[in-house]
């Protein structure tokens, strides 16, 4: 078992009879930036739900030397599913949800609030606290919800297409918010996406599947036509776009 990586081997999971992943082999560095592109239906949630512990699978997955199952037990994850309307009716506020992640701690109510104050100002949500979680924006829904997974203290971050519904510069101050939050906390970093351009941009590693894995490392970061339309279908063509620059006035 190898220590310091996340290591995936012949990573299968079905569903009833259906393969939605197959056969998947990786080695991922701890404490770096990774992104998992792929079309939908080709299993980055799938993937995503396995290292998490959420679905059964076939084959292995090791964190940090450890089995999965042994790693959860005493290691939490920080996990972001994909964003739904699960926020539109939750009677809770920001602070609330925040403290959450921190429910496996045994400390006071007051050291608990102490702490999870600290991780909204993180998140510069600090100001809204007191609102209901119903009330805020999807963009500010998921910077509480990252708030919440560095309140586990947590050193292994995982999201699940976090980006959906931002425009480019809420994507651009997204990613230096994830940069910056991960070089304070050295944390390890998996994010799923769609999007070639920022990926390829602020990710230190990419890799690609479509059921299977397709490139991955340095290669996945010079994606040209034929790779792509092996992996998103043959009517997809690569546009060019730049990043516009993020303004810390404006909310993502």
């Amino acid at each position: 078992m190898s220590k310091g990586v996340l290591f995936i081997d012949s990573l299968t999971v079905r569903y009833d009879h259906r393969v939605a992943i197959s056969k998947i082999s990786i080695k991922l560095d701890l404490g770096k930036f990774h992104v998992i592109m792929g079309p939908n239906g080709g299993g980055k949630t799938t993937l995503i739900r396995a290292i998490v512990g959420l679905v059964p699978y076939e084959g292995k997955i090791e964190i940090d030397g450890l089995n999965m199952k042994k790693y959860l037990k005493k290691h939490p994850i920080g996990y972001l599913a994909q964003r739904g309307a699960q926020f539109q009716s939750f009677p809770l506020t920001v602070l609330q949800v925040v403290e959450m992640g921190r429910y496996h701690f045994k400390e006071s109510k007051a050291v608990r609030k102490k702490h999870a104050r600290q991780y909204l100002n993180e998140v510069k949500m600090d100001s809204l606290a007191n609102r209901s979680i119903g009330e805020l924006s999807g963009g500010q829904q998921q910077r509480v919800l990252i708030a919440r997974a560095l309140a586990t203290e947590s050193k292994l971050m995982i999201m699940d297409e976090p980006l959906t519904g931002m425009d480019p510069r809420s994507q651009s101050k997204f990613y230096e918010m994830i940069e910056r939050i991960k070089e304070r906390y050295s944390l390890t970093i998996i994010i799923s996406s769609h999007d070639v351009g920022f990926t390829t941009a602020y990710a230190e590693n990419v890799f690609c599947i479509n059921k299977h894995l397709v490139p991955h490392d340095e290669a996945a970061k010079l994606l040209n036509d034929p790779e792509i339309k092996k992996i998103y279908g043959s009517k997809i063509r690569l546009v060019e776009h730049h990043h516009l620059p993020s303004e810390e006035k404006e909310d993502v």
